[in-house]
């Protein structure tokens, strides 16, 4: 099949768009990508003027929608695509092209793609409780579809590719950036051999409990990498744990996917899409607070076996059920969603149950 897959690539490291086009590829499909972000003018004159914005925007779409008509592709894929307007997805639409869209991003940045999803023919959200609110709008064709990971670039170290997962052997590392939750969270790791890092945790210099874990900044993946699969356990705290939920969507990161195909034990607050996608206490631990992360880092260090057995069980499951050759098949149609959303109850109660079975 020819697939238009159209994203927003990052120049410095590989990320879902990637992911998904060399998926789509494995699979026997030929790909062609569109970047819709690709402005002409820089975003301080964008933001500076609406005209030119509006010019910049009117560009990108006619630019894709001539793509469209120059490939004649089966399938039109959007990842997110809020630069792409509705009436353009409407008219490669009429070519006889499909159009799907993969909105994965978090929640809280945007307004949930509520306006282009009627555009498209099947909606794909990041969180089970932005499809909620899409199936709330009447649109039944939206559809929960977690991250994944690439087992090609989230694996296991191999001994003596990098000295960042012997740097990390018997410690609890935390890779990502400074939030208030996460840094207030940390606090109850006082004392433990816990490593941080990442944007923004400068902010934290003044804490005297947190100050001692903080390593450096920003990682490049492949060091990101290397640490996660030497730790004795890798933290992952959402955004917005713990606080509303049109915060958090109770979505799963990339982190919970990332983490167990890199071979670590993965210790993550508890989300309801996470509890519906991993067994807590055999392919992961989880917990609700402070005091109980404290317990759940101490009962990983105090017994690697059965971190071991955890970390390994879980990268079972991620392989076995959440790679992006599986989310490719799904946008393709060839697969049903993970936990699709059916009527309001279902979409509810899908998560939850997941949920109840792990206590």
């Amino acid at each position: 099949m020819r697939v238009l897959l159209s994203g927003a690539p990052n120049p410095h490291f590989e990320a879902l768009p990637e992911y998904l086009a060399a998926a789509l590829r494995a699979l026997g499909h030929e790909v062609t990508t569109f970047d819709h972000r690709a402005f002409l003018l820089p975003g301080r004159l964008r933001a500076g003027a609406a005209c030119l914005d509006r010019l910049d925007r009117r560009r990108l779409n006619a630019a894709l929608l001539h793509r469209a008509r120059t490939l004649r592709p089966a399938l039109l894929l959007v990842n997110q695509g809020m630069t792409i307007e509705p009436a353009t997805v409407r008219a490669i639409r009429a070519l006889g092209v499909r159009a799907v869209n993969w909105f994965s991003d978090h929640p809280a940045e945007f307004d949930l793609g509520i306006a282009a999803a009627p555009a498209y023919d099947t909606f794909h959200l990041g969180s089970s409780w932005a499809a909620a609110r899409h199936r709330e709008r009447g649109h039944r064709h939206a559809a929960w579809l977690p991250f994944a990971c690439d087992p090609a670039t989230h694996r296991p170290p191999v001994p003596g590719e990098t000295p960042a997962a012997a740097a990390v052997r018997g410690r609890v590392v935390l890779v990502g950036s400074h939030y208030p939750e996460r840094q207030i969270l940390l606090r109850h790791l006082d004392g433990l051999p816990v490593d941080v890092w990442g944007p923004g945790w400068e902010r934290a210099l003044g804490d005297p409990h947190v100050r001692p874990m903080i390593r450096g900044g920003a990682l490049r993946p492949a060091v990101w990498r290397a640490i996660y699969g030497g730790a004795a356990a890798v933290l992952n705290i959402h955004y917005g744990a713990f606080g509303p939920r049109a915060v958090s969507g109770d979505m799963a990161n990339t982190r919970v996917f990332e983490i167990p195909a890199c071979g670590a034990l993965q210790i993550v607050d508890r989300q309801r899409d996470v509890l519906a996608l991993f067994h807590e206490g055999t392919e992961l631990l989880a917990f609700a607070g402070g005091d109980e992360l404290r317990a759940r880092v101490e009962e990983a260090l105090g017994d690697p076996d059965r971190a071991r057995t955890i970390a390994a069980a879980g990268r079972r499951a991620v392989l076995a059920r959440h790679t992006y050759v599986h989310r490719a098949r799904v946008l393709l149609g060839e697969a049903p969603a993970a936990l699709g959303i059916g009527d309001d109850d279902a979409g509810e109660s899908a998560p939850a149950r997941a949920a109840a079975g792990a206590r």
